[in-house]
């Protein structure tokens, strides 16, 4: 069961919050605020098992941030805490749980300039690493339609091992979108792989009603590479029996955590290089 895989995830990743206060880095104002539903096939031989997620895009004049609605609701929240009881009394609050993400990624597109930035919370630590920010080959299509209420246009690119479908609004002019595409004239309305397995649409767009920052949390970063980053969860991976036991866990749940940590084998990149 998965609620078994959550009780190790839970039990191990406490520690991270050892160290309170972290620095705020405010990056830029947010102008706009685009919301998409995600909802991808977590594992590639079951397709009745979809899951979905509402994920944030806030744009500014040159830097846009792209995480989970629950991720950044539940860092509004633990940003407040400043000591060990704080945090055990939200923890234990039935009537209050906190909200859960099944995305610890947050990407920054253009931060530094030409770059993505793509911080990702694992229960190592938050690792940090760089991309460059052109790596989509876009081919324009003349095909349109109405989207979300807005006029657009097809494109389509080869990323991670995947065959990507985008549709874009000219209306929208904003070169950016979901996860780490950008790179369009207008903002990506819609976008999915060849095979369903991950699909983006926009639900809504606009003004924050009070000053917003896009800004991130300056923790004690393992700086790496794409590959080394990937590399690290797959070792994560490969050890979940030894994370399950030390979590105080019986052999039966360490074996069931393994076979559930097996269904998760359809990431969003298939390739990383």
């Amino acid at each position: 069961m998965r609620f078994i895989l959550g009780i190790i995830l839970v039990s191990i990743s406490l520690s991270s919050f050892a160290q309170f206060d972290y620095p705020i880095i405010e990056i830029e104002h947010t102008k706009l605020i685009a919301t998409y539903s995600l909802k991808w096939q977590e594992d590639s031989l079951n397709s009745d098992f979809i899951r979905q997620e509402d994920m944030l895009l806030f744009i500014g004049d040159n830097i846009s941030k792209f995480t989970s609605i629950d991720s950044y609701c539940f860092d509004t929240i633990t940003r407040k805490v400043k000591s060990w009881d704080e945090f055990s009394m939200l923890t234990s609050d039935r009537n209050n749980p906190l909200p859960h993400s099944a995305i610890s990624y947050q990407i920054f597109k253009n931060y530094p300039i030409g770059n993505l930035m793509c911080l990702e919370h694992t229960l190592d630590g938050t690792f940090k690493y760089k991309e460059n920010i052109e790596i989509f080959n876009w081919e324009l299509a003349g095909d349109t339609a109405t989207i979300c209420g807005y006029k657009v246009q097809k494109a389509t690119t080869d990323f991670g091992g995947r065959k990507w479908i985008a549709w874009f609004s000219p209306e929208l002019p904003i070169n950016d979108g979901p996860y780490k595409f950008n790179g369009l004239p207008g903002l990506i309305v819609k976008i999915f792989d060849t095979h369903k397995h991950y699909e983006f649409e926009l639900v809504s767009i606009e003004k924050p009603r009070q000053k917003l920052m896009i800004d991130y949390l300056k923790k004690d970063f393992i700086e790496t590479t794409k590959q080394g980053f990937f590399s690290a969860k797959d070792a994560f991976r490969d050890d979940i029996i030894y994370r399950a036991k030390a979590a105080g866990l019986p052999s039966k749940s360490q074996q069931r955590a393994a076979r559930n940590m097996k269904k998760r084998n359809n990431p969003l990149e298939l390739k990383r290089n």
